[in-house]
């Protein structure tokens, strides 16, 4: 009998990336194997986002292609995962007959038995053409992967199926407990959820013992995590330093945080453990005190000031990556001047820049949306030009430096390889071998762009010998 093969689409955040590994890792261990591409799936599955129209339009657009598809193809079983499955599901499940499954992003726990039940009635269908008269909807306690005690379903992760080798997603934690009128995020996925440190250590031993050199931690607001485990003295700078007692694992970051939680322990963490990545995800999203309140942030941009002057007289090396949200109901061009001049300022290496779009059910979505949509994409193209200045500044100033580089895999220009530093800094080098994947190795930068380095790969004993010479320049700067 052939396998069922399955096509899974994941829109959205990391988080969403990490759901659709464990959802296919769920699938293979019941023998299902991943199709090419969607037109030759049996099971074809849409792990969806809610935080921007845009990643639902994208879906709804899939979604209508679907139902073409499936007039012709009654045996297809198609499913709606994650947060727009929650959002949407009154929708879905009383006006797209051709949507079998509506799976909220907490509920992924018995997804296999979900999708074999689909498949079976689906293939019955088929045979006897008849109308379909059942679907399933599942939203309850059943979390992927939580080895942890959090629910009842206890499911051992899977680490072998990831998409890369020496990298890998980890969850601490799910949902989110803060008030942020803008967002969806804690209507569809619930309250903040953190799991035990004791179980993490575990599951990244695991990924370790199978190759992966970096893990990036993930949640909704990360650095807030432990604070539901109660008794347990558990927080993130805690958690930091159990894992990076694991000899394997060379790099360890954390996404995304919140202005709020950058605690006193957590900044000296970052500073005294090398294996921790030199930047910090810490959306400001305005840099308007007035646009902040609105936002329900909870910190002004003095606060923020604070805690970054903070974080750099310990870690001077960290660079910061931001998130903005240009054209929330009431900003001003004097609100959003400042947010221009405090993104210059701080000056940012990376930025995540969105126009705001009204969410069903956030508190924004509750008063006008009065800034003209010209305004929104004005303001979005000039703090896109004022981010991209700072990034090529940021860039131009590694010209001539040796940096180390985790390889991930063929750039998309021919004959390159392509790779991040601790700095999450995005470097390309000349080299077609494909057995670089997952190695450290050292390139000399010669040439900035906008969002990316361009270097030529050394040689160990040159790298070593150009460490030599910078740690001696440096000495003799002390002396002087």
């Amino acid at each position: 009998m052939t396998e069922p093969r399955y096509h899974l689409t994941s829109y959205g955040c990391q988080m969403n990336k990490l759901d659709s590994e464990l959802v296919e890792a769920r699938l293979q261990q019941r023998g299902y194997r991943p199709a090419v591409d969607e037109e030759d799936a049996d099971v074809v599955l849409i792990n969806t986002c809610s935080v921007r129209q845009h990643a639902e339009d994208r879906v709804w657009s899939k979604l209508g292609k679907l139902r073409v598809r499936k007039r012709t193809e009654p045996s297809l079983v198609v499913g709606v995962l994650g947060c727009m499955a929650q959002e949407h599901k009154r929708y879905m499940l009383s006006r797209m007959p051709h949507v079998d499954m509506v799976v909220g992003p907490s509920a992924f726990g018995d997804i296999d038995d979900t999708i074999e039940e689909a498949r079976v009635k689906n293939a019955r269908i088929a045979a006897e053409r008849a109308p379909a008269n059942t679907r399933h909807e599942v939203f309850g306690a059943n979390m992927l992967s939580v080895d942890d005690g959090v629910s009842g379903d206890r499911i051992r992760r899977d680490v072998k199926v990831r998409p890369v080798k020496s990298q890998a997603y980890m969850s601490i934690m799910r949902g989110c407990n803060m008030p942020c009128s803008y967002c969806i995020v804690p209507t569809t996925r619930g309250d903040e959820v953190s799991r035990p440190i004791a179980t993490l250590v575990d599951e990244a031993n695991r990924l370790c013992d199978d190759g992966v050199t970096e893990i990036t931690l993930l949640g909704q607001t990360v650095n807030a995590y432990g604070r539901d485990l109660k008794g347990q003295g558990a927080d993130l700078s805690k958690l930091l330093r159990a894992l990076h007692e694991i000899p394997a694992l060379r790099r360890l970051a954390f996404i995304t945080s919140h202005p709020n939680f950058l605690s006193p322990d957590l900044i000296t963490a970052m500073a005294e453990l090398p294996k921790v990545a030199k930047f910090l995800h810490l959306p400001a999203q305005s840099g308007s005190n007035r646009v902040l309140k609105a936002m329900r942030r909870g910190y002004t941009v003095e606060r923020y000031r604070k805690r970054i002057d903070q974080l750099w007289a310990q870690a001077p090396d960290i660079e910061l990556h931001s998130d903005w949200i240009v054209g929330h109901p009431g900003e001003t061009e004097e609100d959003f001047e400042q947010t221009v001049q405090f993104c210059k300022e701080i000056g940012f290496a990376q930025s995540y820049i969105f126009k705001y779009s009204p969410r069903p059910g956030t508190l924004s979505s509750e008063v006008e949306d009065d800034v003209p949509t010209a305004d929104k994409e004005r303001r979005n193209q000039v703090l896109l030009a004022t981010q991209e200045e700072l990034s090529i500044a940021k860039n131009r100033a590694l010209i001539g430096s040796t940096v180390e580089v985790l390889v991930e895999g063929q750039s998309k220009v021919a004959g390159r390889m392509t790779g991040r530093t601790a700095q999450h800094r995005l470097v390309h080098f000349e080299s077609d071998d494909a057995g670089l994947v997952g190695q450290y190795v050292p390139v000399r930068v010669r040439e900035a762009l906008s969002h990316s380095c361009v270097g030529d790969l050394l040689a160990q004993d040159a790298a070593e010998e150009s460490a030599r010479d910078r740690a001696a320049a440096a000495g003799a700067g002390s002396v002087a």
